[in-house]
């Protein structure tokens, strides 16, 4: 039987919509076929930001296969996340055209 790799999930952990939501909105708006995107209030969802050891927030996670491979804490342009996320395998870098 083949492998199948699972669709990578980006989160994101926020409080208020300027800790990094637009930028999370507007990648999804851009690029919705790289990933699946779940964005999480941590204070409203405070179980789930200790499930993922999230401390600060915005802070940004990328699941691979139900693993972290990728995590960034703080503020993050367009740019700057694309280019990251751009880097990890399998996502299709096509996406980002």
């Amino acid at each position: 039987m083949a492998s199948h790799e699972q669709i990578p999930v980006l989160m994101l952990f926020y409080e208020s919509r300027s800790e990094g939501l637009d930028v999370f909105e507007q990648l999804k708006k851009e690029s919705p076929s790289i990933a699946s995107y779940l964005s999480v209030n941590a204070r409203n969802n405070p179980e789930v930001a200790k499930t993922f050891k999230v401390i600060e927030v915005p802070t940004f996670l990328l699941l691979k296969n139900g693993k972290e491979c990728w995590r960034h804490t703080g503020m993050i342009t367009l740019d700057v996340l694309k280019s990251n996320l751009s880097l990890l395998e399998p996502i299709n870098k096509e996406a980002f055209i």
